[in-house]
């Protein structure tokens, strides 16, 4: 019976190594906001069911999952925690599965992109608008 404690705890924390910080790839396009609440943030699996004004605000790559249910439920939650963090409040959901190309030994990445909806900002929401455009037109001045 302890042996299949040690089996079943081993095999919990295989499946959770798939999703270290590791597998996370983030590309920011935006500005980060003050957080969301993680539970908030929507999950949409297509563009045409976006039905606000919204900015993108980073493309988050989950790489290396292995594709089974329990893993890919756990990397969007995974993504959907990440994405509230930069103030998310929205995320459009696709992935890639290498099984597609033949791979013997399938991986799934999951692509998130991180949407901020702007029909009603804060004014902290506004705030991280204008520090971004500043910041880019510094960046830019600098580079000349």
């Amino acid at each position: 019976m302890k042996k299949l404690g040690l089996v079943v705890a081993g095999l919990l924390l295989a499946g959770c190594a798939t999703l270290e910080m590791n597998n996370l790839d983030w590309i920011p396009i935006g500005p980060d906001f003050p957080p969301t609440k993680a539970k908030n943030v929507e999950i949409i699996g297509s563009k045409s069911d976006i039905t606000r004004p919204y900015g993108n605000l980073g493309l988050l790559r989950i790489k290396n999952l292995q594709p089974t249910r329990d893993n890919l439920k756990m990397g969007v939650e995974k993504g959907r925690k990440f994405v509230a963090s930069k103030g998310a409040d929205a995320m459009l959901i696709g992935q890639y599965n290498s099984a597609e190309d033949g791979a013997s030994n399938p991986r799934v990445t999951l692509i998130i992109y991180a949407i901020k909806y702007v029909d009603n900002l804060s004014e902290e929401d506004e705030k991280a608008i204008e520090d971004f455009k500043v910041l880019g037109i510094l960046n830019e001045r600098s580079d000349s």
